[in-house]
């Protein structure tokens, strides 16, 4: 009695694994790039938060007016890197402190660029003509985040929007 696998049975698993890997990995794929939008909300929801104190803090400005920048409510992502448009965060990200004299204009987060106060006249995707959206997220690398998650706003009631 001969012990062992024969060619054929091998070939059977490598195939089942085979078959397994590609149903397995464009899953995973899928995944993670979902898990990479968690930041976002978070993120904006803070970005409103300070957006609301501020608007209520009287010696900030006079009524009705929303901080039209990150430097005017103190927000930093945990990375504490900011830039001048979402994509130089890949490259040309700086650190923002305290005594940074001309903030960036974008928050650099690990995969969201964040932001405050878009209007209306701006082409980002999810920004709605009223000027509802007090805090913004647009993708940093291309193709790290699902396809409707490229870019993501937050109105002062917390309403949550995301485009493409």
């Amino acid at each position: 009695m001969k012990k062992g696998f024969t060619l054929i049975e091998l070939m059977i698993v490598i195939a089942i694994i085979g078959i397994l890997a590609a149903v397995a990995i464009p899953m995973y794929s899928d995944y993670t790039k979902k898990s990479r939008t968690s930041e976002v909300a978070t993120n904006l929801k803070e970005v409103v938060k300070m957006q609301l104190l501020w608007r209520e803090d009287a010696n900030n400005h006079s009524a009705n007016y929303w901080a039209e920048n990150l430097q005017s409510i103190g927000f930093k992502t945990s990375s504490s890197k900011g830039a001048g448009t979402a994509a130089a965060c890949n490259d040309g990200a700086t650190d923002i402190t305290a005594s940074t004299a001309t903030w960036p204009v974008y928050a650099c987060g690990s995969f969201y660029a964040f932001r405050t106060n878009v209007s209306a006249n701006e082409s980002w995707s999810c920004v709605r003509s009223d000027s509802a959206d007090q805090a913004y997220a647009a993708e940093i690398r291309k193709k790290t985040v699902p396809d409707d998650w490229k870019t993501a706003c937050m109105d002062k009631g917390f309403g949550l929007d995301h485009g493409n």
